[in-house]
């Protein structure tokens, strides 16, 4: 239980070693892609976290936050996407795969964490709620679209054949399938042992899944894919460039819109629901799709990236916050 704690609250700072660690592996051992062995964690890393959402209840509120909502939904599926690609466009024309898992890592909005640092800050989980639910449905039916799209925009025609069936397969055992068994496991909980039982249980999921973050982080690291990286350790340079730049615009504009728009509570959780990217979807969908291909090390690598940048950078935020609400004596 302590260790699961350690790896929650440290996650910011266990992941760079998570990625180190993983490119010494698989200098010594690299893997081979698994199908069993990725996607095994990615449903460690993703099921906790189902059976802390409460999708259904978040629908009901939709209409308690319609302003928030639809703020999120635009800049999450619009303007982010479209900033990543545009960054791209003028730092990656030489560096495609970059390009593509930056914009990849933009399309899917929220994380794991979100409600707990909008809980911590004191934002509106109501609002929170209804933000991750319909984002987690929309992604569903926004992905399929898009990723095609997007993936013979930028890596050209050979790939122009990416099956939209494909990736609602993927897209069905990393959302669908965890959000049922997520359900079904926080029912069993409730009838079994009450609604304390699962306010109690609550942060062990948590710690579950950071857990599988760093185990997918290893993992990914481990490939065979990534090992390119070793060989060429600037590359690491050119995707940190853009990766920062990405996340201070969605950052600022977070920050900037949430309190330009929306009531000091609303603000915050239209924040974490806008500013955090799910890199675990995104990586289940990239693993599962693209698994055969010469660019998965890098798209991969780039989305793992993301992902050590923002954990530390919300996390920043969030201790300002509080920091702010312990001196005005919120």
């Amino acid at each position: 239980m302590f260790i699961l704690n350690f790896v929650r609250d440290k996650l910011a700072y266990l992941i760079p070693v998570a990625i180190i660690l993983g490119l010494i592996n698989g200098m010594f051992h690299p893997m081979e892609y698994s199908r069993v062995i990725c996607v095994s964690a990615l449903f460690l890393m993703i099921l906790p976290i189902f059976v802390n959402l409460e999708i259904l209840n978040g629908l009901k509120e939709i209409r308690k936050s319609l302003k928030a909502i639809y703020l999120s939904s635009f800049v999450n599926f619009i303007v982010y996407p479209l900033i990543a690609y545009i960054i791209g466009y003028f730092f990656l024309q030489d560096q495609k795969a970059v390009w593509f898992g930056l914009v990849m890592l933009s399309l899917v909005p929220t994380s794991g964490m979100t409600i707990g640092w909008t809980y911590r800050t004191k934002g509106n989980i109501t609002t929170s709620m209804a933000i991750i639910s319909l984002s987690t449905i929309f992604a569903c039916v926004f992905l399929p679209f898009a990723i095609p799209l997007i993936t013979k925009s930028i890596l050209g025609e050979n790939y122009s054949e990416v099956s939209r069936l494909v990736i609602l397969e993927k897209l069905f055992f990393i959302i669908i399938i965890p959000a049922i068994l997520g359900f079904i496991i926080r029912k069993l909980i409730i009838k079994f042992g009450g609604d304390e039982k699962f306010e109690k249980v609550k942060p062990l999921n948590s710690s579950i899944s950071a857990l599988g973050v760093l185990v997918v982080t290893f993992l990914i690291m481990s490939l065979e894919a990534t090992q390119s990286l070793t060989s060429n350790p600037q590359i690491f340079l050119v995707i940190s460039i853009p990766t920062v730049i990405f996340y201070i615009s969605i950052l600022f504009l977070s920050h900037f819109l949430g309190n330009k728009f929306l009531d000091r509570e609303n603000s915050k959780a239209f924040f974490f629901s806008t500013a955090a990217r799910y890199h675990v979807i995104t990586l289940g969908v990239v693993l599962g799709t693209f698994q055969e291909s010469e660019f998965l090390g890098l798209i991969t690598a780039t989305i793992a990236l993301g992902l050590a940048i923002q954990i530390p950078a919300l996390a920043f935020y969030a201790k300002y916050l509080m920091s702010k609400q312990n001196y005005m004596g919120a």
